[in-house]
């Protein structure tokens, strides 16, 4: 419940202080004095974006403040505890400013706050209903929200958005492995000519250093055999060669040995060097003889050599690297021939999650078939008391229109199978017709009226403010409309914005709103009336049609009258 608001510096509010209670809270005035201001500043103290325009002319910033008491139950009060804001008290205080640099800063009991947490708190403390809200019942998307509001089914109804939501989530997954999966069809592809060409290609890490050296040999063949030839004839097979004389030397030295002992170790090792010469003379020899140039076998290793470098420098630069390639293709199409399973996977879990949320959607079209009879009675008993006794009213179900999944029972939205309209028979024999076609904006009032009356104590915000519901109506229905709006207060708190004595004479509390110039400056100031102060401005407002006297008598009539229904009405 509201229980204190402070505006300062805001449009032609310099300071104004507001305490309503419990009960129904009017404001009247003229047409011009401001009220509309009083309601922008609520407004934006429920999350509503600022306007630095509406800053006062010579302030640099607005200041709203507003006072809510919390039932420590509710869902204000949860989120204050899940946020680190409640207080010890019952109190929740909401403080937004607004410069004209277009900067605010909200606070929330005293801390920095978000205008997103502002935004979301606001629905939970305060309903407003504007003067135009009457013509949110000529959107049919609007009907499926009272009726749901009114039976209670909101919960299912979101059980039901959720579940569509997490079945769209599912076609979009779908829809991006459909694409990667053409997408791997194009990437198999690439991968089968990468592994048929590395593994046709058979590489190996030393071939590529073992054909270098074979071409090198094989580019200088005369010219190597020559070499060998000429070495092995220089150690071993031609006259003189070094074998003959080592030989003639290791004779010398053994004859020399047997004479002396001390040069047999010396002996020893000439014989051991001329073995050794001599197994190098046969390994020269095996070398020589062992050459043996394949004709075409230069170009075949030239071609070999290029085609490995090719294949190198396409596939990481060396043959490791086109090795571990290889390898990672064949890891990636094993992976891949998981796509086609995965897909089939994803499409059984589609289908049961749309299965789930149409068991959902069913249950919620059950019930809301079975509340639409009681909401349409409900709906003809109120608005029978608002002055239009012969009016019927109807709840008709078409299928969803706009984006919906399509179903073997139909579409299937996020607000379920069907949308609902209201229908209206205003008088006996003209028959059902939308309420767009017929209902005037009096008869759109008070039907707006009746639907919110009939679902705001069951769901929604402990405060609910209605401007100039009384759009379109007078006289009686105006008197029926205060006892209805009486009859709403009774059981939390409603601020009504009218310029309606009918309606004003219902009051639990009554502000009058006035326009004066102060010090050159116009400014709106509210006034809270006491007895003889709410009779003046009764009087003010029936002026226009009566005599002043005429006014006065009439003024204290619809007081009396009100006083004393309200008091039958505060004992039922």
């Amino acid at each position: 419940m509201l229980t204190y608001l402070v505006i300062k510096n805001f449009a032609l509010i310099k300071a104004l202080e507001m305490e309503p209670g419990p009960g129904l809270c009017v404001l009247s005035g003229e047409t011009g004095a401001g009220k509309s201001i009083i309601l922008a500043a609520v407004n934006m103290l429920i999350g509503q974006r600022a306007a630095s325009e509406l800053i006062r002319k010579g302030d640099e910033q607005a200041v709203l403040e507003a006072q809510f008491q919390l039932k420590p139950d509710s869902d204000p009060a949860r989120r204050l505890q899940e946020e680190g804001m409640a207080e010890e008290s019952d109190d929740l205080v909401v403080r937004r400013l607004v410069n004209r640099e277009g900067r605010n800063r909200v606070q929330v009991n005293g801390s920095l706050a978000t205008l997103g947490l502002l935004a979301q708190l606001g629905p939970e403390l305060v309903s407003v209903v504007g003067q135009h809200a009457s013509q949110a019942l000529l959107k049919p998307e609007e009907h499926l929200w009272l009726l749901d509001a009114y039976a209670g089914l909101e919960e299912k109804a979101a059980q039901v958005a959720r579940a569509v939501g997490a079945v769209r989530e599912r076609d979009r997954e779908l829809a991006r492995l459909q694409a990667d999966l053409a997408d791997r069809l194009r990437r198999r592809e690439e991968l089968e000519h990468t592994v048929a060409e590395l593994e046709a290609a058979e590489l190996d890490p030393a071939e590529e250093e073992a054909l270098g050296a074979e071409r090198q040999i094989l580019a200088n063949a005369e010219q190597v055999a020559g070499l060998a030839r000429d070495a092995h004839q220089g150690l071993y097979t031609v006259d003189g060669s070094i074998l003959e004389k080592l030989g003639a030397v290791r004779g010398q030295l053994e004859d020399l040995a047997e004479l002396d002992e001390r040069v047999k170790a010396l002996a020893k090792q000439v014989e051991e060097a001329f073995f050794s010469l001599e197994d190098a003379a046969h390994q020269v020899r095996d070398y020589a003889s062992g050459l043996a140039f394949e004709p075409g076998r230069l170009d075949w290793v030239e071609t070999r050599l290029a085609e490995i470098r090719r294949l190198v420098r396409k596939h990481g630069g060396d043959v490791p690297a086109a090795l571990a390639a290889l390898q990672e293709a064949k890891d990636e199409l094993a992976g891949l021939e998981t796509g086609g399973r995965r897909l089939e996977q994803m499409q059984a879990q589609r289908e049961a999650a749309l299965q789930e949320v149409l068991g959902l959607a069913r249950e919620l079209s059950t019930a809301r078939q079975e509340s639409a009879q009681r909401l349409a009675r409900a709906a003809e008993e109120e608005v029978r008391h608002l002055g239009m006794s012969a009016c019927q009213f109807q709840v008709r179900f078409s299928p969803p229109a706009g984006a919906a999944l399509e179903t073997g029972e139909g579409p299937l939205s996020s607000r379920g199978l069907e949308r609902a309209e209201f229908f209206m028979a205003p008088n006996p024999g003209e028959g059902f017709r939308p309420l767009s076609r017929i209902a005037s904006g009096g008869e759109l009032s008070r039907l707006l009226l009746a639907l919110r009356s009939l679902v705001a104590r069951r769901h929604g915000a402990p405060t609910l403010i209605f401007d100039e519901v009384d759009a379109g109506i007078g006289g009686a229905v105006g008197a029926a409309v205060g006892k209805k709006l009486a009859q709403l207060a009774v059981s939390g708190q409603v601020i009504c914005i009218t310029h309606l004595p009918q309606i004003a004479a219902w009051a639990d509390q009554h502000f009058a709103v006035e326009k004066k110039v102060l010090q050159g400056r116009t400014a709106t100031l509210l006034k809270p009336l006491d007895l003889p102060g709410r009779l003046d401005e009764l009087t003010r407002m029936l002026a226009g049609a009566e005599g002043q006297a005429t006014a006065r008598d009439h003024a204290e009539e619809l007081y009396q009258a009100a006083k004393k229904e309200k008091q039958s009405i505060k004992t039922q």
